[in-house]
This record gives C-alpha cells, structure tokens and sequence, in this order.
C-alpha cells in the first residue's frame, strides 16, 4: 500500500478542507487571527515520528518499532497533539471577562485540527510504510 496519484490528490483535499475550516475559525468571529498559531504545532507534530524513524533505520537501533527513541517521539507527537487542541480551549477561557476567542470559533478550529491531523496521520503511515520507505 504505497502512496500514489489518488492517495495523494485526496490527501490534499482533505489537507485544504483542515485549512478552511482553520480560517473560519478565525475570520468568522470578530476577526480573530490568534487561533492560526495552531498551524505551528500541525508543522511541528510529524517531525519526531520521521526523525525517530530515521534515526532508527539507520542502524542505531535494530528494531525501528521499539526503543526509547520511537517512544520519546510518540511523546513529543502526542504533546504537539494536545497542544494544538488546548490552545483554543485556553483562548476561549482567558480572560474571564473579555475571552480571545468565541467558542464558535473553537469549533471551527476543533474540526479544523482534527481533519489536518487525521491528513498528517495518513501521509505519514503512507510515507513510512515498509515497502515505501526503501527510497530514503
């Protein structure tokens, strides 16, 4: 199961659906352009899982599934994971009196967030799978 032509077109529509909804969340309520710090943490959230995997590859470890590489890379990936969701949580709450942002516009980056990860997660399976990753 490679990546091809079809994989690749669906995946950057759904890559580009992730990112309207990401800028609905910020342009549809009051004009809010704080949530678009989320898209630090979907560049962020791939890269230990492709450096742990490929420092793995590389000899320093025999098994590219195990060892504390992979898992601190999990670690790190999970934490970009959460972030990137909490972020708005934490925008929607302080301040008490005045929030950053509305809850509308949480929602809009929620589905955002969860269509640009399930996009990120796909591409990087595809991108890893055994027969695919020989060409590095």
């Amino acid at each position: 199961m490679g990546l091809n032509l079809k994989g690749l077109v669906t995946l950057s529509f759904l890559a580009t659906g992730g990112a309207t909804l990401l800028v609905l969340g910020c342009a549809l309520a009051n004009y809010n352009w704080w949530p678009i710090f989320v898209v630090a943490f979907h560049i962020l959230s791939p890269l230990p899982i492709i450096i742990s995997r490929r420092t793995a590859s590389d000899g320093y470890m025999s098994d590219p599934y195990s060892g504390r590489c992979v898992e601190l890379s999990a670690f790190l990936t999970a934490i970009f994971v959460i972030s990137a969701y909490m972020l708005p949580i934490v925008m929607a709450n302080t301040p008490i009196g005045a929030p950053l942002i509305k809850w509308s516009s949480a929602a809009f980056i929620f589905a955002g967030n969860t269509v640009i990860f399930l996009t990120i997660y796909i591409f990087v399976r595809l991108l890893l799978a055994e027969d695919n990753f020989s060409g590095w």
